[in-house]
């Protein structure tokens, strides 16, 4: 042991019950200060902003502010962004509610068929299992070996009946950016024919949760729909929105009110609505700074890695790449053993989207799909750094984990 293996040994020992390392940043943020103040700062409000009364003029107020001030971010009309409960709730609105659209328009799903990544989040993958019974065709369009869903994996899937085509931003395992603007440019050349009938376009969803760090306004990357989530932001949980290009009809998901256009039904938490607007703003203030930095992150904390466990591949380090997400597969392991050894002292970091860890599912389905050897996909773990990710933890978060691989690899 080295001598400065040796003293961050002995550093360990006195801060690791006193600080933990959080790197599960893709999986939930904190609430900021800012975003937390404005939540509180509204909590004195109740009044339904359904209701006529001035109370309730004024909690609509502080709903359409918080509407107005992302829609500015976004560089879209206010009117074309409906609040949901997250993400989730934003990709079955939007995929689901397409559909149902269709269908409500008299269109057979017999008669229809979509393309979706096969490397998206359940919250998008699970929408079309209704669907597919009722008739509809789903191909799944596959990445290349860095994660990336190109525009030729989705001409080899379009069909003459190809209505919806549904792409992640960034990938919340792999931290890949997609390439979004040129399948948008792409599917603007078709023109889909349902029954013998013309539709006006094949619909572009992506579900940008994961995107904070990237450009999100939606004319820019050609998406017709777009969902985002207050909770991979810095914001409070609970709360997300949806963008929808003006001329895109959708049907509600969910019964029972006349809120948010008809479309999403329910008395609107105008905290949450704040609290989001104000995380949102914070976020495109902070993007470029925030993005140089974290970049330094992953580029330290991997050479790192790789000085400590020479053997270590990287899943998804193509030349598009968030700077929150480092992937990486180690031969030889057992990834949960791994994360929940580094748990325990002191490391809190994931080996696959936060959605399936207690699914039963003993690989990433994502880094599976890359097309490399099993062990990849079984052996993966993911590092996701946000604000409080600082660059001087990375030797004693590399040593952490040599000391995890270690304790495995010498099992008999």
């Amino acid at each position: 042991m080295d001598i400065l293996t040796l003293l961050l040994t002995i550093v360990d020992m006195f801060t690791t019950s006193k600080r933990r390392i959080f790197l599960d940043y893709a999986a939930g943020t904190p609430v900021s200060e800012r975003a937390l103040k404005a939540y509180c700062d509204v909590s004195q409000y109740y009044a339904n902003p359904q209701a006529l009364h001035s109370e309730g003029l004024e909690a609509a107020r502080i709903r359409d502010d918080a509407r107005s001030r992302i829609a500015k971010i976004l560089g879209v009309k206010s009117h074309e962004l409906i609040f949901t409960s997250g993400g989730t709730e934003a990709n079955n609105l939007a995929l689901a509610g397409y559909l149902d659209a269709l269908e409500a328009a008299g269109v057979d799903m017999n008669e229809c068929h979509i393309i979706v990544s096969k490397i998206e989040h359940p919250s998008v993958s699970d929408v079309f299992e209704p669907f597919v019974r009722r008739g509809l065709t789903v191909d799944f369009a596959s990445p290349n070996t860095h994660g990336v869903i190109t525009p030729e994996a989705i001409t080899e899937c379009i069909q003459e009946n190809t209505v919806l085509v549904s792409v992640a931003l960034v990938n919340s395992e792999i931290g890949t950016v997609q390439p979004l603007h040129a399948i948008g440019k792409l599917l603007k050349q078709q023109t889909p024919i349902v029954g013998g009938k013309k539709l006006e376009k094949i619909i572009l969803h992506t579900d940008a949760c994961q995107g904070l760090y990237q450009s999100l306004v939606p004319q820019g990357l050609g998406v017709d729909l777009m969902s985002i989530d207050s909770g991979k932001m810095f914001g409070p949980r609970g709360v997300g929105a949806l963008y929808i290009r003006r001329g895109v009809k959708l049907s509600p998901v969910l019964r029972g009110g006349s809120q948010e256009q008809g479309l999403r039904p329910g008395t609107e938490n105008i905290q949450l609505c704040a609290g989001f607007a104000v995380a949102f703003e914070e976020c495109s203030e902070l993007r470029e700074s925030e993005s140089i930095r974290l970049d330094e992150v992953r580029n330290e904390l991997l050479k790192a890695l790789t000085e400590e466990i020479p053997d270590i591949e990287v899943n998804g380090n193509g030349k598009n790449q968030t700077p929150h997400i480092l992937n990486i597969a180690i031969p030889k392991i057992d990834s949960e053993y791994v994360a929940m050894y580094l748990d325990q002292r002191g490391l809190a970091l994931s080996t696959k989207s936060a959605c399936l860890e207690r699914s039963g599912v003993s690989e990433s389905l994502v880094v599976a799909a890359l097309g490399k050897e099993k062990w990849h996909a079984v052996s993966a773990l993911r590092f996701s750094f946000g604000r409080d990710t600082s660059i001087e933890d990375v030797p004693l978060i590399a040593l952490k984990v040599s000391e995890a691989v270690r304790a495995y690899r010498s099992f008999p």
